[in-house]
């Protein structure tokens, strides 16, 4: 049994609504042959361009009841999944509004300005059905700050094993275990720590005193828990940035999407 989320919420309610009412409009668009052809100017144009107005602004409150925690209109998920499947019936309802007729022109500029909004709110669903359940299962249920601290214990072991040992253990050591921090860097590469080699953990052991081997090999054991710890959380920001960056595109264009739309609205009826 599939289990239910935003995007199946109600055995997919709001997609066989969207479905339906996209079905519909389209049946009246093509029955529809006003007197200079089919355009925004016409009975059905405004109709279709109300809904699409009152669409956009059913969106626009999401934001609102997702931090309403008292609200008992509707739950959170089924919120968002109207908010998901009404977003992408615009993408078809609005052409229909424009009678496909595109110019350079405000009202292209908020045509374009949805399609931004939606298809970067649909990377963003994307990335949370794909990505999200794999920032908890990659530490096996395990809190990211409990990482952190077997991460922190680890350092302090090595460098403990480090003191009072041979200069090149200690070189050994700082070479095989560089300071790490997650930047720009870090977030956007693809390639992990690897572990140490058995040709240059064997070369190292040969450059030793004999009495540092079995140091050294303790050594390589926490250096490759580390590099596992650390290609977790590396793994773990990216994710997070993933789940992130698509709010720098979908928030501004929303806003840009507002005020494109009243221009719309505001140039149509009144000039």
């Amino acid at each position: 049994m599939i289990q239910e989320n935003f995007i199946t919420y109600r055995g997919y309610r709001w997609l066989i609504v969207t479905v339906l009412a996209l079905v519909l409009c389209s049946g009246i668009y093509f029955i529809d042959e006003p007197m200079g052809g089919r355009n925004g100017g016409t009975v059905v144009g405004y109709t279709f361009g109300t809904l699409a107005t009152l669409g956009i602004i059913w969106l626009m409150l999401y934001g609102a009841r997702k931090r309403s925690y008292r609200s008992s209109l509707g739950t959170v998920q089924g919120w968002l999944s109207a908010h998901v499947w009404i977003g992408i019936g615009l993408l078809a309802l609005v052409p229909l509004h424009a009678g496909f007729s595109y110019g350079w022109n405000v009202h292209t500029l908020a045509f374009l300005l949805m399609v931004v909004t939606i298809v970067s709110g649909i990377w963003g669903v994307l990335n949370y059905a794909t990505l999200a359940s794999r920032i908890e299962s990659h530490r096996g249920g395990v809190k990211s700050t409990q990482v952190l601290e077997q991460l922190q214990t680890l350092s302090a072991d090595i460098r403990v094993l480090c003191e009072g040992k041979s200069d090149a253990f200690v070189s050994l050591g700082q070479r095989l275990n560089p300071p790490f921090s997650v930047n720009l860097l870090t977030l956007v590469r693809t390639t992990q720590l690897v572990h140490v080699d058995q040709k240059i953990a064997g070369a190292s052991l040969a450059n030793l005193p004999e009495h540092e081997h079995d140091d050294a090999l303790r050594l390589f054991g926490l250096l490759d828990q580390k590099c596992d710890l650390t290609n977790g959380m590396m793994e773990e920001a990216r994710i997070k940035a993933l789940l992130r960056i698509w709010l720098f595109i979908h928030v501004p264009a929303s806003v840009a999407l507002c005020v494109a739309l009243a221009i719309h609205i505001v140039s149509v009826f009144f000039f």
